[in-house]
């Protein structure tokens, strides 16, 4: 599989996790969806940081479906990296849209000046609704 890649590279370690586990990390990917949703309207850069989460919970799910954990330094950008190895070239837009939210989501946490439209919070939204639904789908949830 090609993410064993990063094993070898020592960005992930193994991980026992059992399948309820990675049920519950997967629903609480849901959880954060359903949250970001909820938000859609009244708060467009929380609801985009939520629809990310959601999505890199998700990943986090996959990576624990098969015994593996990323390492503490640059795990986000470790997940989408073991999303992009493990979902193949299929999903590289799905992976685009994740590991760019994941630096909106950097530079709205620790930068100035970023703004988040409504229809960037619902665009994103509805690529992690769908997401969520191929990582449902591999983790067998």
């Amino acid at each position: 599989m090609a993410w064993k890649k990063l094993l070898n590279e020592n960005k992930i370690q193994e991980k026992s996790v059992s399948g309820a586990e990675v049920k519950t990390v997967f629903a609480k990917a849901q959880k954060t969806l359903r949250s970001a949703e909820h938000l859609l309207g009244e708060d467009e850069e929380s609801a985009y940081q939520l629809a990310y989460e959601a999505m890199l919970i998700a990943g986090r799910a996959l990576m624990f479906s098969c015994g593996v954990k990323p390492r503490s330094v640059g795990a986000h950008k470790i997940t989408v990296e073991f999303c992009e190895a493990f979902l193949g070239e299929k999903y590289c837009l799905f992976i685009e849209k994740l590991d760019r939210g994941r630096k909106k989501r950097h530079y709205l946490m620790y930068g100035i000046g970023q703004i988040i439209s409504s229809t960037e919070a619902k665009n994103l939204i509805e690529t992690a609704r769908i997401f969520l639904d191929i990582i449902k789908e591999k983790v067998g949830n």
